[in-house]
């Protein structure tokens, strides 16, 4: 396991091109039962501005479209991934993969079905991301019903449709079935960087691609636990942070090396 100092000391070694990508919700934002009202711990962006004024690169890699990050995380500088990878926040819109953007109908066909099929089971939520719609439980009367409910509607609807079951904490997610996530976005950054050693943030099941490509490109797991911790997510070689707070006194650490 790499200790927290040493991966500060490898990003901020001089003459390496060096970059950091991360998750969202779990690694800068707390998880929370409203999907909605997710929002980086106070100072997080101000701490991001200033690594990102001297790192190659700064990313944000997310599940949430590119549009949500844009919103709640612009900060000059910081390259906005959403939807797995699949969209880049680019001059004022999100720029979509065109293999993904086929999707798009089908996706929408399969949120009106779970909003009809689950409509009877109280406290889901229903996220519409545009290239992927999610079912959270989080706040359901009775979770593990409406878990049972969520996982047999969902995988009745991938059956019909082809699309992509991707699981998360106390939430299941319908994604087009494209050979794309977190993984072959953070090889995309890295090569168009031509990055010498990057750093991957990240907390949930997602985020499993982009630790497995991390590792192979020689760079660092940042492993950020959390409540509903996949045991999976939880096994991952790398250095450990526990909860967002941790991550921000890092990142406060780090932008002072780097200064």
């Amino acid at each position: 396991m790499t200790a927290a100092a040493d991966v500060i000391r490898s990003l901020s070694e001089p003459g390496r091109r060096a970059g950091l990508v991360m998750d969202f919700d779990g690694v800068l934002a707390p998880i929370v039962e409203d999907p909605a009202a997710s929002r980086p711990l106070d100072g997080t962006l101000e701490v991001l501005e200033e690594v990102a004024r001297r790192l190659d690169v700064v990313a944000l890699v997310s599940g949430r479209p590119a549009a949500f990050l844009a919103d709640r995380a612009p900060v000059p500088g910081v390259d906005l991934y959403g939807s797995y990878g699949v969209e880049h926040w680019v001059d004022g819109a999100a720029q979509v993969l065109p293999e993904v953007d086929r999707w798009r109908p089908v996706v929408h066909d399969a949120r009106d079905r779970l909003a009809n099929d689950l409509d009877d089971v109280a406290g889901l939520h229903l996220e519409d991301k545009g290239l992927a719609v999610a079912v959270h439980w989080r706040r359901a009367t009775d979770p593990a019903a409406a878990e049972g409910r969520v996982t047999a509607a969902v995988a009745a609807i991938c059956a019909d449709t082809g699309l992509h079951h991707e699981p998360g904490k106390m939430v299941a997610e319908l994604r087009p079935p494209v050979q794309q996530d977190k993984g072959t976005a953070l090889r995309r950054i890295v090569a168009d960087a031509r990055l010498e050693v990057v750093a991957y943030a990240g907390d949930d099941r997602g985020d499993l691609p982009a630790f497995a490509a991390v590792g192979e490109l020689g760079g660092h797991a940042l492993v950020v636990h959390g409540p509903d911790m996949a045991p999976e997510v939880a096994a991952v070689a790398g250095t450990s942070f526990d909860g967002p707070a941790e991550v921000l006194a890092w990142l406060r650490d780090l932008a002072r090396a780097l200064a």
